[in-house]
């Protein structure tokens, strides 16, 4: 069938059957040239208008299902990227900072500065896990300072960017109050981002507010793999607002209730609100987010917006995009409206491969072990998400085997966890461990 692909039959159908060819095939095994062309004129002319005729009316008939099977639009969904710090265009309100301090390097080395070590700077592992892990098993590296043409050496100390899964943390609480499910959020560029330290001794010696692109540092293998001046932008916003921002729609002698209106929002964005010790109660109703509490009047409380909007990139923003975008697809919409979930191969594949993976890894098969022992656990994309109810250890292994797209791109493995990490929160019968086959 042409432009099978974006018919929507393809997620039920794997291969379409290709008529025409096969009526061809047929056609060579008749060796009297005045038969074959008579049947030609009947199979050709004949049949395969008929054949297109009945794929018409069956596509219609499909297009009219799949359109009345809709689900709803995914307002929380989330997009993300890194970019170069002088390259980030704040005029493009569909990408924001993961971490406004990220814009001010003075203020951010305050902030994670003491008085045991100094962060000079902030660096990207462009690697995969493997490559990961033993950068992180070295934990400092040698080098020098210059400044001012002096060159002073130095230890370098590595940790693994803290500010971001705390920002992860933060982010799954207010879904939490806001009684919003959580769906895994696509953390592939933020475990690969490394604080760099140094000891405030040699800063001592008349090196003060020295950064990390006046370092030479001795990287060593890794130092093909290492990219200066990176931040993360994601499609999440926090706004600050107001009691003077609403109409108090109902009041009695216990609390209020303030109405965040929705109204005059952009149509299809998420809104969350942050809850603080002055916030009772949290409650979505149509078209505005009420907020319970006994504060008449308050200022500055903060509201997640979350952008859906076609992601613009700006001038150099070179770097993919990952999300955590499900596709489209027939089977999606009947499997989301009647509420069943299949554990059958062809089921747990598809919701696989619905999620934004295809340009890195594909599923290519899967085991249920016996020994769960045999299987380390790996820290996934929500390691905040705590199940108490059935612990890990005591649950058979589901494991999931997947062939890159491209070999050896450092995404691919961030790729297969996050995977992993999707298909854990589904799946609570077993514990999900992805390899590369």
């Amino acid at each position: 069938m042409d432009a099978w692909k974006d018919n929507n039959l393809s997620a039920i159908l794997e291969y379409p059957f290709d008529f025409e060819r096969y009526i061809e095939e047929r056609l060579r095994e008749i060796d009297d040239l005045d038969e074959r062309w008579y049947a030609k004129k009947v199979l050709v002319e004949g049949l395969s208008k008929v054949i297109r005729c009945m794929e018409a009316k069956y596509y219609q008939l499909e297009r009219r299902v799949y359109e009345e099977l809709e689900i709803a639009d995914n307002q929380y969904e989330t997009v993300m990227t890194i970019v170069k710090r002088d390259h980030y265009d704040p005029t493009n309100r569909t990408l924001c900072p993961v971490d406004e301090l990220d814009l001010e390097e003075e203020k951010l080395a305050e902030v994670l500065s003491d008085e045991k070590q100094v962060w000079i700077g902030t660096i990207f592992l462009e690697s995969g896990e493997d490559g990961r892990k033993e950068f992180e098993g070295i934990r400092y590296f040698t080098g020098t300072l210059d400044r001012n043409g002096e060159k002073q050496e130095a230890d370098f100390y590595i940790q693994p960017v803290k500010r971001y899964p705390d920002t992860l943390e933060r982010l799954y609480q207010v879904f939490q109050d806001n009684h919003i499910p959580w769906e895994t959020i696509n953390t592939a560029y933020l475990g690969k981002f490394y604080d760099i330290y140094i000891s405030p001794e040699v800063l001592e010696k008349g090196m003060k507010n020295s950064i990390l692109e006046n370092s030479d540092i001795e990287f060593g293998k890794f130092k093909k793999l290492i990219r200066y001046g990176l931040i993360p932008l994601w499609n999440l916003d926090w706004v600050k607002f107001d009691s003077t921002d609403f109409m108090l729609p109902s009041i009695n002698d216990v609390y209020y209730e303030h109405e965040f209106t929705l109204e005059d929002k952009e149509k299809g964005d998420g809104y969350l609100i942050e809850t603080n010790e002055d916030i009772l109660e949290i409650r979505h109703e149509k078209n505005k987010i009420v907020i319970k509490s006994q504060k008449e009047t308050f200022e500055n409380w903060k509201a997640l917006h979350m952008i859906q909007k076609e992601t613009i990139r700006s001038l150099d923003y070179k770097f993919p995009l990952v999300t955590n975008h499900k596709k489209d697809s027939f089977i999606r919409r009947f499997a989301e409206n009647s509420r069943v979930r299949l554990m059958t191969k062809t089921d747990l594949f598809r919701r696989i491969m619905e999620l934004d993976i295809q340009d890195y890894i594909e599923v290519v098969g899967y085991e249920i072990c016996e020994n769960a022992r045999g299987y380390q656990n790996t820290e996934g994309m929500n390691w905040f998400v705590r199940d108490e109810l059935f612990p890990m250890e005591s649950r058979k292994v589901l494991l999931l085997k997947f062939r890159a797209k491209e070999p050896g791109h450092y995404l691919n493995d961030s790729m297969v966890q996050f995977v992993i990490s999707q298909m854990q929160l589904e799946i609570n019968e077993y514990r999900c461990i992805g390899v590369m086959a």
